[in-house]
């Protein structure tokens, strides 16, 4: 998983540790420090921000001036949700009130408003403006988890076009700016490729170079790095975030590699059949991997959206599919009704994603690597002859 960071301005003149006080509802959190002045990650562009602070008997109402729109904070959510270092640490800024603390009745004594902060005495609680701001509107809380960068859509014929699908590997180990443009393709399209990256028999150095470009590796059943070869009885699986493929050798006849967008295929099934898609995104799948000493098993749809209706991940794995469970001992007519109507809609979605137009395929080369959303993007490969030559492939 790729974590994106952000850099924000720093808020100056925080309300210094010493005005804290009166904690009548909370336990006393000693030995805190000053919270450092670049340590806040909230701009201070907060300027006229507030027009008009309303108190009613459960809430705060606040008046923007930059839009004149109306925003309802709760009391509770409030004080839940405090900046200050007694309830944010200075350091890790990891949150130190447990919502389970919070009075229900709690309301608040006064109410100062400055430039960049609210003040509320009930603990004193203090809020930065900006941060208010941020969770005022739905606009404005998928702007601070980042949902309003919004995946681009392709096929066959669009995914070739995107500036940055092929990145080389000395630039992309020596810029962080062509890695920040590797990262939004991956974002984006949720697809990139890597050229020239170094080869040798075994060599794990030339993809663990470009993985950890990005962050840490996780391990699985299989390691780091595993090898991706023409054997008998082969039983390995793919399930990590983001996948890596690095092709040492490819010698043989066919093995073309083919890539298809997932979301492309989700976007055509809601705009054809709605009440598909809506099956697809609540009705529970088996995912399960039962080998060589290892026993995985989860169960979710198919399709994962956020509260937006927007499509966070799509769980397409046929091979390592297992029985579904949720009508097994049922004589519900009902669960029987939903189970067909399950594979109706199963079975045009796989429909969509097999469209020719939407396969993006090509034959990797030797020092060739491909990153893809693996939650996003389905890959596969054509049937190749064993015995026309060489085919290896580095994983992780």
């Amino acid at each position: 998983m790729i974590y994106y960071y952000r850099t924000f301005q720093t808020l100056k003149n925080f309300l210094p540790y010493s005005n804290f006080h009166k904690l009548t509802s909370f336990q006393q959190i000693k030995n805190q420090r000053y919270l450092p002045k670049n340590s806040l990650s909230f701009s201070t562009n907060s300027k006229s921000l507030i027009k008009e602070i309303i108190k009613n008997q459960t809430s705060l109402l606040i008046k923007w001036s930059n839009s004149n729109s109306l925003s309802n904070y709760n009391y509770i959510w409030l004080r839940d949700n405090c900046q200050c270092p007694l309830c944010v640490h200075p350091d890790n800024r990891q949150k130190l009130l447990s919502s389970s603390e919070v009075p229900l009745d709690i309301k608040p004594i006064s109410i100062e408003s400055s430039l960049d902060k609210l003040e509320i005495t009930w603990d004193n609680d203090i809020y930065p403006i900006s941060f208010l701001h941020s969770y005022s509107t739905k606009q404005n809380i998928l702007k601070l988890h980042y949902n309003h960068l919004k995946p681009i859509l392709w096929d066959s014929s669009s995914i070739i076009n995107s500036q940055n699908l092929w990145i080389s590997y000395n630039d992309y180990m020596n810029s962080d700016k062509i890695l920040l443009d590797s990262l939004r393709q991956l974002w984006d399209y949720g697809l990139v490729f890597i050229k020239n990256v170094p080869t040798g028999d075994d060599d794990d150095k030339g993809i663990l170079n470009v993985a950890e470009r990005i962050g840490n590796i996780r391990s699985t059943i299989y390691g780091k790095v595993f090898d991706v070869k023409s054997i008998p009885a082969a039983n390995n699986i793919a399930y990590t975030r983001l996948q890596f493929l690095h092709c040492l050798k490819n010698s043989v006849t066919g093995g073309q590699s083919i890539f298809s967008d997932t979301f492309k295929a989700i976007q055509k099934l809601n705009f054809h059949h709605p009440n598909y898609f809506n099956l697809l995104t609540t009705f529970p799948l088996t995912f399960h991997y039962i080998n060589n000493g290892h026993h995985m098993y989860y169960n979710r749809p198919a399709i994962v959206i956020d509260d937006y209706n927007d499509t966070l991940t799509v769980n397409y794995a046929p091979p390592f599919q297992g029985p579904i469970e949720f009508t097994l001992g049922s004589n519900d007519d009902e669960n029987e009704i939903n189970l067909i109507e399950f594979y109706r809609a199963y079975q045009q979605f796989c429909k969509f994603i097999e469209e020719p137009s939407l396969k993006f395929e090509l034959t990797l080369k030797p020092s060739d690597l491909v990153i893809f959303a693996n939650r996003r993007v389905l890959h596969a490969r054509k049937s190749f002859d064993p015995q026309s030559g060489q085919r290896h492939l580095k994983e992780c």
